[in-house]
């Protein structure tokens, strides 16, 4: 896709209109997309100017000790271009259902809020945090309008109130309530909802649903490109937060052919033998981890199958 990022942050997208067509892109994804990536781009740079250390944290969301089968964005991300592609195949009926579950999926996705919350918070000083967004006391988790409004505040105060855009524009309470309560009916081009009764137009539905997706493609793109940006292994300072050490640096830990997946301890063997507390996180399939046990100064891991 003919992207392109100025010196400013400003994406554009340049597509003749034989391209849109025979890639099936609808002008709202097509308008869409370019103005979200440039809305999401601050959020991300501010945060990795701020704290590298932490801005990684945020990009690998590791939420305890977990290996590479536990990442929900990555099968979200999947899941997306699966459906997508199954979506472009199909017609009638079918196809418009499809097109109302990936409204649905793409925006109560939890973890594009998290990277978001996370990153807004590190840009102004703060630390990755395993949960923005904790339950309810009973147990039940937060709507998309919740995390959304806390978001706006909270990218408000850091002077980058224009991140929320992505998200404030493709929300839709009583449409997201409608599909995944399926108190909705197809009837010619339209979507009518139950509770509250409600039409909703062809232009109107695609709107809702390229919006989202041109959301949930534009973080896709930020965290990609970020990640894809470390080819070696490089060592960077830690947050002072995180050891008491003020000589204790971080090794970002290299996959090949897909980029940054971790962080490890700058120490050496030496240091080690001193009494030096090594540490290693990311996400790891059972084969690298057992690599890097055998050879505690490995960072950069082979490529999988999956990223070539």
């Amino acid at each position: 896709m003919p992207l392109s990022r100025d010196e400013k942050g400003v994406w554009t997208l340049e597509l003749t209109e034989g391209e849109k067509s025979r890639e099936g892109l609808s002008p709202p994804y097509v308008d869409a997309l370019p103005r979200y990536l440039t809305a999401l781009d601050p959020a991300f740079d501010r945060a990795r100017e701020t704290s590298e250390f932490n801005f990684l944290f945020s990009m690998f969301a590791v939420r305890g000790m977990q290996d590479a089968g536990w990442d929900p964005y990555e099968t979200t991300v999947r899941a997306i271009n699966a459906i997508r592609e199954i979506h472009g195949q199909i017609k009638g009926e079918a196809n418009r259902h499809l097109a109302l579950w990936l409204y649905g999926h793409i925006m109560e996705a939890s973890e594009p809020y998290e990277f978001i919350g996370n990153l807004i918070d590190v840009a102004v000083g703060g630390r990755f945090n395993v949960e923005r967004f904790p339950p309810h006391p009973n147990g039940a988790p937060l709507s998309p309008e919740t995390k959304i409004a806390r978001l706006e505040e909270q990218a408000t105060a850091a002077g980058m109130r224009t991140v929320i855009l992505p998200m404030r524009e493709s929300w839709n309470r009583e449409f997201r309530n409608a599909i995944f309560h399926a108190d909705y009916s197809l009837y010619g081009s339209e979507v009518r909802t139950i509770r509250p009764p409600r039409k909703y137009g062809d232009d109107q539905v695609m709107t809702l649903v390229n919006r989202a997706l041109a959301y949930h493609e534009a973080i896709s793109i930020l965290r990609t490109t970020h990640i894809q940006s470390y080819t070696e292994p490089v060592t960077i300072p830690i947050d002072p937060r995180f050891s008491g050490d003020p000589d204790e640096k971080a090794v970002v830990i290299v996959r090949e052919r897909y980029g940054a997946t971790g962080l490890k301890d700058a120490w050496t063997e030496e240091d080690l033998r001193r009494g030096h507390i090594p540490f290693r996180i990311g996400r790891f399939t059972q084969e690298e981890s057992r690599i890097m046990d055998a050879d505690r100064m490995l960072a950069l891991l082979p490529r999988r199958g999956a990223d070539e």
